[in-house]
């Protein structure tokens, strides 16, 4: 050190005082492997309410809706039909709102229909909304966005939601292609709820 220079003491954790940080990692945690619990009803489908959900979008599951719901008084059940709007403001809130109050006024139910990106999200996040209410709950998709449907599932933690596939294209054809469309998934809609039909009701 050369006359009239000046040494300053190396700056450490003990000179400014210790500090600790702590690193938070920004992703989500990820999906329980066993997902969360899916039910079924085990019982005949009479005396049931049934809910079935469509956004006012797609003609064709409108017309599947319709049907099932035919078939479903025919059976002695009771079919509770809501219509969702907006995900975004306030009419967003009242959408949640509205999923909210039909997932738990149903025993079981059906929420399509998933034949593009978003309305294959939201079908499944309002599918959940009935199983969070421990309701036997199936997403409704085209063959096209039946894996879509199961990513989505599993992101929310519900890898093990129902989905049921019907044909792609779906929405171009004619009214009585739907009809027979709407006539041979019904008792696979059913079967997967774990329901039966009324004895002797004609298929």
């Amino acid at each position: 050190m050369t006359a009239g220079s000046t040494a300053s003491a190396p700056t450490t954790p003990t000179a400014v005082g210790a500090r600790r940080l702590r690193i938070r990692v920004p992703t989500a945690r990820p999906p329980s492997e066993t997902g969360a619990p899916a039910f079924v009803l085990d019982r005949p489908i009479a005396g049931l309410k049934v809910g079935l959900r469509h956004e006012g979008s797609w003609r064709s599951w409108i017309l599947i809706v319709d049907e099932w719901s035919k078939f479903l008084r025919r059976d002695g059940a009771t079919p509770v039909v809501v219509k969702t709007g907006e995900r975004t403001s306030a009419e967003g809130e009242r959408t949640r709102a509205l999923v909210a109050d039909w997932a738990a006024s149903v025993d079981c139910g059906v929420s399509g229909l998933g034949t593009c990106g978003s309305c294959t999200s939201w079908s499944v996040h309002d599918a959940v909304s009935l199983e969070k209410q421990k309701r036997p709950a199936i997403v409704a998709v085209t063959e096209e966005f039946a894996q879509h449907a199961h990513n989505m599932a599993n992101h929310l933690g519900h890898k093990n939601l129902k989905v049921l596939v019907l044909p792609y294209p779906l929405e171009a054809r004619p009214e009585d292609e739907l009809k027979k469309i709407a006539f041979e998934y019904y008792p696979k809609f059913l079967e997967m709820l774990g329901a039966t039909a009324a004895a002797g009701a004609k298929r």
